[in-house]
Formats: C-alpha cells, structure tokens, sequence
C-alpha cells in the first residue's frame, strides 16, 4: 500500500478509485489516460476548506532537492 510505503503516514488519505472518482474529480486530480487519479497533497482545514492542493510531480522535485 502506498500509504505503508510512505512509512505510515499520521494523517487520513482519500482512496477514491475508477469508477466512483466523485472526490478525485471534485478536486480536479481525475486521470482519464489511466483512469485513476493523480496523487497529489491536499490540505483541508476543520470547516472543509482547502488551503493547500499539489499533486505529486510538483512535490517530488522539493523533496528530492532535500537530498
């Protein structure tokens, strides 16, 4: 599990799979070449606003410049 290999992240992770995809779409991350969603990083504050949405190619090049 991605989660797992992420060394068990402390925090919810939305799993929105083909064909359901409300969420995913919802949040603009639908893949329709793959037909899964594109991961990315979302933060949503207590009353359900998101204050941050990147998906995985724009974080992975920060992280990797981290060494």
């Amino acid at each position: 599990m991605w989660a797992t290999s992420l060394g068990n992240v402390p925090f919810p992770l939305l799993s929105d799979r083909h064909p359901q995809g409300e969420m995913i779409k919802a949040y603009g991350l639908w893949n329709d070449g793959r037909g899964t969603a594109n991961r990315a990083v979302i933060i949503v504050d207590k009353e359900g606003i998101v204050r941050f949405r990147k998906v995985a190619e724009e974080i992975l090049p920060e992280l990797d410049k981290l060494g």
